[in-house]
């Protein structure tokens, strides 16, 4: 027998039914990057539950625009004094890109190893919307990962109400005095163009079949097999994914419809 090890990449080439028993699995192991996949995966729901709640403000009756801006300098100054300035909030973006980059890098991953183990003569499924969305996962990733670059450079670094420039921010000053950006005019004056709003509300209902079967196959992945159990994880799964596109797509077609605005 030959004493020269394969290198990890020929390993992965290998069909599992071709392989010696004396080779190992390759790593990380799928279990592990399921596990991984899940993890950060529900970190990305409790976000986008957490941002969709924060976003609502906008349809408080009482000065939303007041309550959308205090909203927002709460959550660049949380944990003040302990930490100084906006430290919290980076420490949070961090954490958040690091799950983004495990997430993807996990979902890349799997997608390479199923689609090597297919091969050219993959078994015909019946098309069922959890199959399409399955098969569909690293595509939409891919949309919500562009999505994200472009609401981070339109919103959250922002364009100004009076300026074209991506330097120059509205600023609002809050019953304190204090004068902090104006994110709720950076919001409304970016879905008052009819392509930034229209793209949003799709990429939202991208994210709504993304998160639904996400949410599904975490149950899958701890082993929930019961059919009861499944059946309860789908009904949360489907409702969870409608609640945020609902939630999250009213807001630019709102403010396409003049129902909110500065």
């Amino acid at each position: 027998m030959s004493s020269e090890i394969q290198e990890r990449s020929d390993i992965d080439q290998i069909p599992v039914a071709a392989r010696p028993a004396t080779t190992p699995p390759p790593r990380p192991q799928t279990w592990v990057l399921k596990l991984i996949m899940a993890v950060t995966g529900s970190v990305f729901v409790l976000f986008i539950l957490f941002h969709l709640a924060g976003n609502l403000k906008v349809y408080l009756p009482d000065d939303p625009q007041g309550h959308f801006n205090e909203y927002a300098h709460w959550l660049r100054t949380l944990l003040n004094p302990l930490l100084p300035g906006s430290t919290f909030l980076w420490i949070f973006r961090a954490t958040l890109v690091a799950c983004l980059c495990l997430h993807v890098y996990s979902g890349l991953t799997l997608w390479i190893r199923a689609h090597r183990l297919r091969g050219r003569h993959a078994r015909k499924v019946h098309a069922t919307k959890h199959h399409l969305t399955g098969r569909t996962m690293l595509w939409s990733g891919l949309i919500i990962l562009s999505f994200i670059v472009f609401h981070l450079l339109d919103l959250t670094i922002g364009r100004g109400v009076e300026s074209k420039d991506f330097s120059t921010k509205a600023v609002y000053k809050l019953e304190g005095g204090e004068v902090v950006t104006d994110a709720y005019s950076n919001l409304v004056h970016s879905f008052q163009r009819p392509e930034v709003a229209i793209f949003y509300v799709v990429v939202m209902v991208v994210i709504a079949f993304h998160l639904s079967h996400g949410l599904w196959s975490v149950i899958n992945d701890f082993g929930g097999t019961a059919p009861r159990t499944r059946t309860v994880f789908l009904f949360l799964a489907d409702l969870v994914a409608l609640i945020v596109v609902i939630g999250n797509a009213s807001i630019p077609l709102a403010v396409l419809a003049g129902g909110i605005s500065v």
